[in-house]
């Protein structure tokens, strides 16, 4: 696991690349730090090779401010095997944080895999909301 500067890109996209999912957590509360949450987010991404690759950010804010961001990856998983490693994450990470603190994570699903316009993407992530996401001239997830 590399630790991120805050600023740094988790990971980027090349022009005929396209999201195929997001899954976000509800916000994961500390019963010991009460002001503090974390949010797990995977970005499920189909390559333009057809492979799909996973990031992980999780972000954990204390506040309004994010003191923390990890990213991990998992890389050319063939897209057959998608709806498998997709409840797998859901569900190790469900039971991981529940073993660890008592708490249960709900997961938001947002499903791309039919759209292949960039800009449908974009609306129909910006429409969820669960993500802070702007279009410049570019498109970038913060």
């Amino acid at each position: 696991m590399k630790n991120l500067d805050l600023k740094e890109a988790a990971f980027t996209m090349q022009d005929n690349d396209r999201f195929y999912a997001i899954i976000s957590s509800s916000p994961i509360k500390y019963e010991q730090e009460p002001d503090a949450e974390t949010i797990l987010t995977f970005f499920v991404v189909r390559r333009a090779s057809g492979l799909i690759d996973f990031y992980n950010v999780m972000k954990t804010f204390k506040g309004a401010n994010c003191i923390s961001r990890n990213v991990q990856s998992k890389l050319n998983i063939p897209e057959a095997k998608i709806a498998t490693e997709m409840e797998a994450i859901k569900t190790q990470f469900t039971k991981g944080i529940q073993a660890a603190t008592n708490f249960t994570i709900d997961w938001n699903h947002l499903d791309l895999s039919g759209i292949e316009d960039r800009d449908e993407q974009v609306r129909r992530i910006q429409q969820w909301n669960r993500l802070n996401v702007y279009k410049f001239p570019d498109f970038s997830l913060n």
